[in-house]
């Protein structure tokens, strides 16, 4: 890791202040309430927990790291959380291809639009002009 020991430990402590302020703000906008399927059935360690206890923090080995030249930082941020919920935190034998993954999400993102024009369908911030939320969210220039 860049930086070695002190690099680590600010990471480390900036990733515990999230652990603890992302629990609190999903109680406070009431997630657990309209995701409950999501919690009660499928992580079963976190049934006894209070919703309002600190996630449990899990150290990411040899996370492939995208070139400085390059703009797959979305990329990147599309595949990390992707990984994590299939329990792969030691990529150190994964070669990530950044053009046939670009390619997969241009496809779904492509085969989505297409599904909703075949099915005369719109999404609800396309009717609000708003991003769907809520408590509202920001305005979208018409």
């Amino acid at each position: 890791m860049k930086g070695g020991f002190v690099h680590t430990k600010k990471v480390s402590e900036a990733v515990g202040k999230l652990a603890t302020m992302i629990p609190l703000f999903l109680t406070s906008t009431r997630f657990y309430g309209k995701r409950l399927d999501m919690y009660a059935n499928k992580l079963p360690k976190y049934v006894h927990k209070s919703q309002s206890d600190p996630l449990d923090i899990k150290c990411m080995m040899h996370a492939p790291q995208q070139e400085d030249s390059s703009s797959d930082c979305g990329l990147y941020t599309c595949l990390f959380p992707e990984y994590i919920s299939n329990d792969v935190f030691d990529m150190r034998s994964i070669d990530i291809d950044a053009k046939y993954h670009r390619q997969m999400y241009a496809t779904i993102l492509w085969h989505y639009e297409k599904t909703k024009n075949e099915d005369d369908t719109i999404s609800e911030s396309e009717v609000t002009r708003t991003v769907a939320s809520k408590f509202g969210g920001p305005r979208i220039a018409k």
